[in-house]
């Protein structure tokens, strides 16, 4: 009996044990890796101490980006270092420092540059949500994105828009015709006075006449991107263009030796009542002719529609060499946010690329920026692939042949078959 007592309290002393155990192991199986649960939630790896951007040599954006980057180390308490550094120079240089550690972990560039910088292994595409990309215009994402990812995370947009003179034209135009036939009243080359003026043999201030006809530089697909073998610089809608172009040399409205610092010239001194030009000219411009100047969108063409110029978008590059990429994202995000693009913008006179600031009154209520904003709604990104490089010499001499007289046609399709023929000869090098 007392044995049989024994071995009753033996085998209850077990139950009781794997009872008070078996919870125990079971909530520790139950408990998810803490690493792991980190990772699913989207948790940041730890604060680096440093971060460091190359930013832009020129003081009032300078000054803008370190004031930003002042806002985050106080939020993060992450320390930011911005070097100055000629924005031309940039990926030459961090094709270099990139690779050795001596790299920053963002650099500037534009977006057309992305093509090349991608393929040259320079740039991490970021890793973002489609909400923080809604944030961002449309066209700017267009610009930076290649294959689907997205490359340079945009800070400011920049297009062409019409800037006249006040005093010489009361009433801005709303089409090229208007402009037109103001010009041939207004104008007198003999003394250096025009009624409208642009850098007519540069492709950057022609390809809106030549596109906005229905021309093209590089067919284009979402889920592509740009077809270099499609090339639409000699179509029906680009000759007609062309054609619009040299017809304002053959009526001597513009002088086919004139180029973008003669312009400007002569636009301040008050002898050309309107130009087509960049908003970095607007600060010399306003200096210049004070309350005279107005700002409007390109005027429409006979189609009804406003050209088509080439929009720009600068912006940051991610390091795919930096050891803090997701802070380094985190301080992209920061920097091209509404609250510091609207402080840019008052700093550094530069259009932010977001919806929500172009469309607040800081920018729609500004007598010059408003008219460079809307006319960004018709823009169309200059092609980030890297054959776009290939364009620039052709154009221009095909331009400069337009405003010598030969036909248009001819020159359009000597222009393009040179550039599939740089383009063949580029790709068998690499």
């Amino acid at each position: 009996m007392a044995k049989k007592m024994v071995l009753l309290l033996l085998s209850l002393t077990v139950v009781l044990s794997l009872a008070a155990c078996g919870p125990k192991r079971e909530a520790e199986q139950a408990k998810p890796n803490t690493d792991t649960a980190q990772q699913q939630e989207g948790e940041m790896p730890p604060k680096p101490e440093h971060l460091k951007i190359w930013g832009p040599e020129n003081e009032p954006e300078l000054k803008s980006l370190r004031a930003i980057t002042q806002k985050f180390t106080e939020k993060t308490g992450i320390d930011v270092e911005v070097i100055p550094f000629n924005p031309r120079e940039q990926a030459k240089a961090f094709s270099l420092d990139g690779p050795s550690d001596r790299g920053p972990d963002l650099w500037s560039a534009t977006h057309n540059s992305m093509g090349r910088n991608v393929l040259q292994g320079l740039a991490e595409p970021f890793q973002i949500s489609e909400e923080q990309i809604s944030q961002y215009s449309p066209e700017a994402i267009k610009a930076v994105t290649i294959d689907g990812k997205i490359y340079n995370l945009p800070m400011v947009v920049e297009t062409t828009a019409l800037f006249y003179n006040k005093e010489l034209m009361p009433n801005a135009p709303e089409t090229w015709e208007e402009l037109e036939k103001f010009a041939l009243e207004f104008t007198d080359a003999s003394k250096d006075k025009y009624g409208f003026l642009f850098d007519a043999t540069n492709f950057y201030y022609a390809n809106m006449f030549l596109q906005g006809n229905g021309g093209y530089v590089f067919g284009y697909d979402p889920a592509t991107g740009y077809n270099a073998d499609d090339i639409g610089l000699n179509n029906e809608g680009a000759v007609q263009g062309a054609n619009l172009i040299q017809s304002w040399f053959e009526k001597k409205l513009i002088p086919a030796s004139i180029n973008g610092d003669v312009i400007d010239g002569l636009f301040k001194e008050g002898k050309v009542a309107a130009v087509v030009s960049v908003p970095s000219s607007i600060k010399n411009y306003e200096s210049a002719l004070g309350d005279k100047l107005g700002a409007v969108p390109l005027p429409k063409l006979a189609n009804g529609q406003r050209p088509p110029s080439f929009l720009g978008v600068k912006g940051l590059v991610l390091s795919p060499f930096s050891k803090n990429k997701e802070w380094a994202t985190e301080l992209a995000l920061f920097i091209t946010n509404d609250e510091n693009g609207a402080s840019h913008f008052q700093t550094a006179g530069e259009i932010p690329a977001r919806p929500g600031i172009l469309e607040s009154d800081l920018i729609t209520k500004h007598p010059y920026f408003s008219a460079v904003a809307e006319q960004s709604t018709f823009a169309t990104p200059t092609p980030n692939n890297p054959e776009i490089s290939q364009t620039w010499e052709p154009m221009k001499n095909a331009l400069v042949f337009l405003a010598q007289g030969q036909d248009a046609k001819e020159v359009l399709d000597e222009a393009v078959d040179q550039i599939k023929e740089q383009i063949a000869i580029n790709n068998a090098n690499k």
